[in-house]
């Protein structure tokens, strides 16, 4: 057998860098405003908490301690050192922000974390986590490539060919399910339960086609493209096998392209950044015209552009803890917006209300801005002239609704998204593979939070989603004696 290597080893020893680099960059924070010693102290404690975490999942596989140590990790732990080598972010230019409130942050992220992981690991798997598709093979697979291109070819390449108000309500309720953060992990989840039982040339054409969604996606604005494809590929394979193993040359292949992947994931943010930029400004923007936007947008990364221009900007975005950090520490000042009532009233209006509103409330995640701008009570009109998505986080939301009364909340939604993965079923082998991807969709969508109403909005499809595409990409059991398994490693 091949050696095979553990993520969680990865994680594991990522962390341990990240330690070693915070305690490096101690000696080089001079007069930051957004951190100091003591935060460098309590970023070291981050990384040693989910490295601690990591080694009670090595004996008790865990696919959600190992998604929040992944976002811990990348997201949380490694903004600390760029943080120090960069004091830029946009965030906290809303209101005053100094070290100090970093620092409560981070204290009470610890505090959080320790409810989720205790969560988690309150709930024994037992035998429950790995799937086997044993006694099943996929029917038709070329209707998953048929469902990939009509996806592709709905969502960009139709962009202002079609008037969405004058089509069909059928065509657009089921334009509902062609959206590509659909039908990508649907088309993941089908490939990794019945990988053994498909060609290369499938593989091939299934991966060709995500290629080219990741690149039109990319080109049309988004910076999360790539990345939002690597989580869906964990999502699917803990939801498969509840851990995520893989040969060591794969590993060595992955530390010898880093470089690549670090110039693709920063070419990436650059184009789609410019893009994006260029299709705010109005006017028509199409598939042609990104392209060629897109050539401007490389000349922003050509050789000679210096790093310290480039790399803020992205660090920036990838670091989640700015946003978390920003609400907890102006609390008072989002009363207003981020509280109870008016998340009711953004339910109503934006899942129970389609095609009307009652109370004119725009998602959490667009309203943050009327606060910080100081732009009046917030109203969806206002939004659609000034729109602006803010990220809360799951730590940031939960202080701002409850403060330290949300550490036995989120001990009990750890336990209860925990019990109800080990509990799912499924009539075949993809569709219980794809019920658990979506349940770690939606925790680790809690965890990016932008609102739990923009989350309850983005589910709802992923959920009725589940049971169309079962329908769509049939399989059938080769050996009528047998039906889906789920054991231990």
């Amino acid at each position: 057998m091949k050696p095979q290597v553990d993520f969680n080893a990865v994680l594991r020893a990522v962390n341990l860098l990240l330690i070693a680099g915070i305690l490096y960059c101690v000696t080089q924070i001079g007069d930051n405003p957004y951190v100091n010693r003591e935060t460098m102290f309590l970023g070291v404690l981050l990384c040693a908490q989910t490295y601690v975490a990591l080694l009670f999942e090595r004996t008790r596989r865990d696919p959600f301690v190992i998604l929040l140590a992944f976002s811990m990790t990348i997201y949380y732990s490694l903004r600390i050192i760029t943080l120090s080598i960069y004091p830029f972010s946009v965030v906290f230019m809303r209101y005053a922000y100094d070290a100090g409130d970093s620092n409560y942050a981070l204290i009470f992220i610890l505090i959080a974390n320790c409810a989720l992981y205790g969560g988690f690991l309150s709930v024994r798997s037992g035998n429950r986590l790995q799937v086997t598709a044993e006694g099943w093979k996929p029917r038709r697979p070329g209707r998953v490539i048929a469902v990939l291109v009509a996806a592709i070819m709905y969502a960009y390449l139709s962009v202002g060919v079609f008037d969405e108000d004058a089509l069909p309500r059928f065509v657009s309720v089921v334009s509902i399910f062609l959206n590509p953060g659909i039908t990508v992990l649907m088309v993941l989840s089908y490939f990794f339960v019945y990988r053994p039982s498909l060609t290369r040339r499938f593989a091939f054409y299934i991966f060709l086609l995500l290629g080219i969604e990741m690149a039109i996606h990319t080109l049309l604005g988004s910076r999360s493209a790539l990345v939002g494809f690597v989580q869906n590929c964990l999502y699917v394979a803990l939801a498969l096998a509840g851990s995520i193993r893989f040969p060591r040359k794969y590993l060595l292949a992955g530390i010898a392209g880093l470089p690549v992947l670090v110039l693709l994931l920063v070419a990436s943010f650059t184009i789609s950044t410019f893009n994006r930029a260029n299709k705010e400004a109005g006017g028509a923007f199409d598939l042609g015209q990104a392209v060629a936007l897109s050539q401007q947008g490389s000349a922003l990364i050509a050789p000679g552009t210096g790093l310290d221009l480039i790399l803020p900007p992205i660090f920036n975005r990838a670091g989640f803890f700015d946003y978390a950090a920003e609400i907890i520490a102006h609390r008072e000042e989002y009363q207003s917006i981020l509280n109870l009532s008016t998340y009711g009233k953004s339910i109503v209006d934006n899942v129970l209300t389609p095609g009307f509103d009652v109370y004119d409330q725009p998602k959490m995640s667009n309203a943050l801005q009327f606060a910080y701008l100081g732009m009046g009570t917030p109203s969806k009109a206002q939004v659609t002239e000034f729109y602006q998505s803010d990220q809360l986080g799951i730590y940031g939301e939960f202080y701002a609704l409850f403060q330290y009364w949300s550490v036995p909340l989120l001990f009990g939604l750890a336990a209860g998204l925990k019990l109800l993965f080990v509990r799912l079923s499924g009539a075949n082998p993809f569709m219980l593979v794809a019920k658990r991807a979506v349940l770690l969709f939606i925790f680790m969508k809690l965890v990016d939070s932008f609102g739990v109403d923009w989350v309850i909005l983005e589910t709802l499809p992923l959920v009725v989603g589940v049971y169309l595409y079962s329908l769509l990409f049939a399989s059938r059991r080769s050996d009528p004696s047998l039906t889906v398994s789920v054991c231990a490693e």
